[in-house]
C-alpha cells in the first residue's frame, strides 16, 4: 500500500469514515462514495495535504476556511448513528482499496445542492449524486488528469452498488495504485 509514512491505514480510514459520515452519512452509498473520492482526488492533487487526515481536516483550527465544513462547524459534537459510522467505514475501506468504481472522476470539489458557493461556476461540473454537486477544475482533462463522463445519480434511480457487480467494463477505481487481493476479489464489488 502505497500510504504516506505519516499516516497508516487505521488513520486514514478513521478520517476517511469521519468524513462520510458528516458530509454524506445519510446519503447513498454512491454519495458516501463520491464525497470519499474527493478526499482521495484531494490527496493525490498537488494543491491539498498528502495525506487523507491532512486533506480531511485542513482548514478547522481557522475561523474560517475548513475544507469540509463538519470539521469546524461543531458538528463532531453531535453523534450519528453507529450504523452511519459502520456504513461510512466499510465505504471508506472500499475506497482506500479500490474496490469500487469511480463515481466523480478527478472531482476535486462538491458542495450540497441547497447552497451557491461563489467558487461553483468557476468549475466544471462533474455530476449529481444526491444532495451534492460535484466538480473538477476547468482544462483538468487538458491538463492530463482521466476525464470522466459521470451521470448524475440520484438515490432512487440510476446506478447502485449492487447493479455494478453485473457490469464488468470499466476499471475499479484504484487511488493507492492497488489491486484487491484474489481472495477479496470474489467477495467485494469490482465493476463499474
Amino acid at each position: 500500500m502505497v500510504l504516506p509514512l505519516v499516516e497508516d491505514r487505521a488513520q486514514a480510514i478513521e478520517c476517511l469514515t469521519l468524513a462520510i459520515a458528516y458530509e454524506a452519512g445519510f446519503e447513498s452509498p454512491e454519495g458516501q462514495q463520491a464525497v470519499a473520492e474527493v478526499v482521495l482526488n484531494r490527496v493525490r492533487h498537488r494543491a491539498f495535504p498528502k495525506s487523507v487526515c491532512g486533506v480531511v481536516f485542513a482548514g478547522s483550527a481557522l475561523k474560517t476556511g475548513c475544507q469540509f465544513t463538519f470539521t469546524c462547524d461543531g458538528s463532531m459534537r453531535r453523534r450519528l448513528p453507529e450504523t452511519v459510522f459502520a456504513r461510512s467505514r466499510d465505504i471508506a475501506a472500499k475506497v482506500l482499496d479500490g474496490r469500487l468504481p469511480s463515481m466523480v472522476g478527478d472531482a476535486l470539489h462538491y458542495h450540497a445542492d441547497y447552497v451557491s458557493p461563489y467558487w461553483a461556476p468557476s468549475l466544471e461540473r462533474v455530476a449529481k449524486i444526491g444532495a451534492h454537486i460535484f466538480y473538477r477544475r476547468r482544462g483538468a482533462a487538458a491538463a492530463g488528469t482521466v476525464a470522466v463522463s459521470v451521470p448524475d445519480v440520484a438515490t432512487s434511480a440510476g446506478p447502485t452498488l449492487a447493479s455494478a457487480a453485473s457490469a464488468s467494463s470499466a476499471p475499479a477505481f484504484a487511488p493507492w495504485g492497488l489491486v484487491p487481493q484474489a481472495s477479496e476479489a470474489t467477495t467485494h464489488i469490482e465493476g463499474p
